[in-house]
């Protein structure tokens, strides 16, 4: 059997301290040194291939060693081509790597532990006005809508920004309320075409009619397109959205897309997004179902390119969140997060379903998210990873990511990014004026701001929050023990955007 596959296999299990006879012997030949524990070796590359944030004082503690010894087995692992490998590509926190990497290379981890300003390397533009949708997963105040005099300003705003945004800085557009509600997205997408920055934009796709496109030219400027998805049929859509017509109008409003995007720009990638929520893990199956039928409509070229398929876990549906369910107009919730049970159930769903994508839309990529790999892999792995409000970062990270809306309110957590939502405002790092985006957040850093979380307020986070609170807290931890991560990250600006290529691992 092949080495890689029996590692492979290893990784996706849990960890032993007796280790098969076949693991046992690929590391020993691979550190050609007696004196190193294997079983010691092996721990630390099983934890940090599963959970990358694993500090380096509880590995020192799980193992009962001193730090030197630490150091010395961390050398080992660092210098060994195999092993970093194992870790970073073929684990089960492989996709958490891939987010973190970029961060780790440029240093900005560090910049964050020790308040040094650097440019939000993500940024989000929040554009949109309002909402046609009353999702149950959405933290949003559902009675809140900007007023339409913010427009013009705001959208000015956008543009400077993207006009002054570094090279290495990415951008994506979303909300915060839907983005096509802005009349003006079309001429900010063109804008940052035109400054050479890459705009993945995620919309409901209710107002994406071929009116509307005929319209507005600047979308077909876009990098990527994709449309949260909310159900299969009619009556799961309404469950979700709360919105008689959202079925068959975004469906319609994809077949269209589909067929002018194979005319006017091939190279524009197009997908959905797909939420697994416990009331709808018997409705994935008939996700491809869906895909197949706008796909046979399609009759000019390429449909669906890809499919994100992502787990809420609760951050904001939670129904003990007293908070939001409070507010005002608040309509319903959903509860999202999923037992053990229910994970274990969609193992045999997502063989399925990849068995039918392979052969029904063999060219269409199914990214998983992060927790959702073990999954698609075919075992139950860690549930998606969470801290809780108190381990939250004081000051946020704004030299990672912010988010920005259309009164120039610069977020510190996308799912703060909501006009009106109880409890955000402390969470803005300040608004864009008299001041720019770059001196705002510099005073920010500068002055070591700090907020006075709750627990509760993790409901603020999406995934990829946090999952850089734990980068973040991991470094801290690392910085203050006195012992570096085995992991081989070449130091190196970064050039060129990362974006968001849903459409390619």
């Amino acid at each position: 059997m092949n080495r890689v596959k029996i590692m492979r296999d290893w990784l996706q299990s849990e960890h032993d301290i007796f280790l098969t006879e076949e693991v046992h012997n690929i590391i020993s030949e691979e550190i050609k040194n007696e004196t190193y524990s294997v079983e010691d070796i092996a721990l630390i590359i099983h934890r940090l291939s599963e959970m990358p944030w694993t500090t380096q004082e509880d590995i020192s503690k799980e193992l009962n060693i001193s730090k030197d010894k630490l150091k010395e087995l961390n050398k080992v692992i660092y210098n060994n081509d195999f092993f970093q490998q194992l870790i970073v590509k073929e684990g089960l926190g492989r996709k958490y790597w891939n987010t973190m990497i970029p961060y780790i290379k440029n240093g900005v981890n560090e910049k964050v532990v020790n308040y040094e300003y650097q440019y939000p390397f993500r940024l989000a533009l929040f554009p949109g006005l309002s909402c046609m949708y009353y999702c149950g997963f959405c933290g949003r105040n559902q009675n809140a809508k900007y007023k339409g005099d913010v427009m013009k300003e705001g959208n000015q705003r956008f543009k400077d920004i993207i006009s002054n945004m570094p090279k290495h800085s990415t951008l994506s557009i979303s909300g915060g309320l839907e983005p096509l509600t802005n009349s003006g997205l079309s001429d900010i997408i063109s804008h940052a075409k035109s400054e050479g920055v890459r705009v993945p934009l995620i919309t409901n796709g209710h107002m994406l009619t071929k009116k509307f496109l005929e319209r507005n030219p600047g979308f077909w400027d876009l990098d990527s397109l994709r449309i949260s998805l909310y159900g299969t049929n009619e009556e799961s859509t309404y469950f979700v959205t709360r919105h008689k017509k959202a079925y068959q109008l975004v469906k319609k409003n994809m077949i269209e897309f589909l067929k002018m995007r194979n005319e006017k720009n091939p190279d524009l990638k197009f997908g959905l997004n797909y939420i697994i929520l416990p009331e709808n893990i018997d409705t994935i199956l008939e996700l491809l179902d869906y895909v197949n039928e706008v796909n046979s409509q399609v009759d000019n070229g390429r449909g669906v390119d890809f499919i994100t398929l992502r787990e809420d876990f609760g951050s904001v549906t939670e129904i003990n969140d007293e908070v939001d369910k409070q507010v005002e107009g608040r309509k319903y919730h959903l509860e999202g997060l999923m037992t053990d049970e229910q994970r274990t159930q969609l193992i045999d769903v997502f063989k399925e379903f990849n068995d039918r994508k392979d052969k029904e839309c063999p060219e269409m990529h199914v990214d998983f998210g992060y927790a959702m790999v073990a999954l698609g892999d075919g075992v139950l792995g860690k549930p998606l990873a969470r801290v809780s409000g108190e381990q939250m970062r004081k000051s946020g990270y704004p030299q990672m990511s912010v988010a920005i809306d259309s009164l120039g309110d610069i977020f510190l957590y996308r799912e703060a990014g909501f006009l009106d939502r109880p409890g955000n405002q402390k969470f803005v790092a300040g608004r864009i004026g008299e001041k720019s985006l770059e001196d705002t957040l510099k005073d920010f850093i500068n002055n070591k701001v700090q907020v006075d979380r709750t627990d509760s307020d993790c409901r603020f986070m999406d995934s990829y929050d946090h999952l850089m609170t734990l980068l973040v807290n991991q470094t801290e931890s690392d910085m203050n023990f006195g012992v570096g991560s085995p992991v081989r990250i070449e130091r190196e600006k970064q050039e060129n955007q990362i974006s968001n290529n849903w459409y390619k691992d």
